[in-house]
């Protein structure tokens, strides 16, 4: 059996990189991605915890698929944002979006 101590370094080394990827990029696709790697390290986490904490009940399991919900309705919504500002020529640099137009 893996070590704890492996998944929660696994768990940690997701969460830098997508912390990292947020931090640096000024892409709107690299950032919602990044974001999805955070959510994979809270998943590899809760993984972890549920592996080594033997009775396993019914609210570890709700936390997983709500956890498994958000990340998939993320991807949705980053599917449907990439389309709509493909179609609609937008620049995906965000620093560009975020300016208030007057």
């Amino acid at each position: 059996m893996i070590p704890l101590v492996y998944l929660f370094a696994l768990a940690l080394a997701l969460f830098a990189i997508g912390l990292a990827g947020i931090a640096t990029e000024r892409h709107l696709v690299v950032m919602m991605l990044a974001v999805e790697l955070i959510f994979v390290a809270s998943i590899v986490a809760l993984i972890g915890f549920f592996l080594y904490n033997k009775p396993v009940n019914a609210d570890s399991i709700t936390m997983l698929i709500a956890i498994f919900a958000i990340a998939s309705a993320e991807i949705i919504a980053l599917i449907a944002f990439y389309v709509y500002m493909k179609h609609s020529r937008i620049d995906f640099d965000v620093s560009k979006l975020s300016k208030l137009r007057w």
